[in-house]
């Protein structure tokens, strides 16, 4: 058994979501997760923080 890190980009969040956003990061990491687990691994899947997250958070309250 091998040991696999999984480490999941967030998309920017400068625009309206869209399923690209879920297709493009969130779907692919969380298959590839699930398909080395089932074959045995040991997975860790991790993601992060934006940086700039409390920009982003104060203009989308201001713009309800």
């Amino acid at each position: 058994m091998s040991r696999i890190l999984a480490a999941v980009a967030w998309p920017y969040a400068n625009g309206p979501r869209h399923i690209g956003h879920v297709s493009g990061f969130g779907v692919p990491s969380d298959v590839f997760a699930r398909y080395m687990r089932m074959a045995g691994h040991d997975v860790l899947m991790v993601s992060g923080s934006d940086e700039h997250g409390t920009a982003i958070q104060v203009k989308a309250d201001s713009e309800g």
